[in-house]
């Protein structure tokens, strides 16, 4: 699987969410509600015999508002959602994939982060891609 492919398709499948600004690559300014795709934080080759596949793990981070702001609370609990309209696990693997064969989000974990000098409350999506080895 090629990784630059994988990650536009994770920002393809996320631009499903409906307001959500989605960036398949890290940006050094956003506009919220944002995603960003970043690069993978380990890949594991060779998990079957020959080449089969290769495993992948990336993160997305989804930024909403100010982290005091109670709206950008109920904004990133709508993204953090098992499911549903907003839900980056349920676009995530609602998607048809063609650049590997599967995508899971396993977890979110709540934080605030620092774009260009901003604070933003948000989350980051662990995830777990399988495809074939390259």
């Amino acid at each position: 699987m090629n990784i630059g492919d994988v990650m536009d398709e994770v920002g393809t499948a996320l631009d499903t969410i409906d307001g959500l600004r989605v960036h398949p690559w890290n940006r050094s300014k956003i506009t919220p509600p944002a995603a960003l795709v970043t690069l993978p934080s380990l890949i594991t080759y060779d998990q079957t015999y020959g080449r089969g596949s290769d495993r992948v793990e990336l993160d997305v981070v989804v930024l909403v508002g100010k982290a005091s702001d109670r709206a950008s609370r109920d904004q990133i609990a709508r993204y953090a959602d098992g499911s549903g309209t907003h839900s980056v696990k349920g676009a995530l693997e609602a998607h048809t994939w063609t650049s590997c064969h599967d995508v899971t989000a396993s977890s979110a974990e709540f934080a605030t982060y620092t774009v260009a000098g901003t604070d933003y409350l948000g989350a980051v999506f662990a995830l777990t891609i399988t495809g074939q080895g390259a």
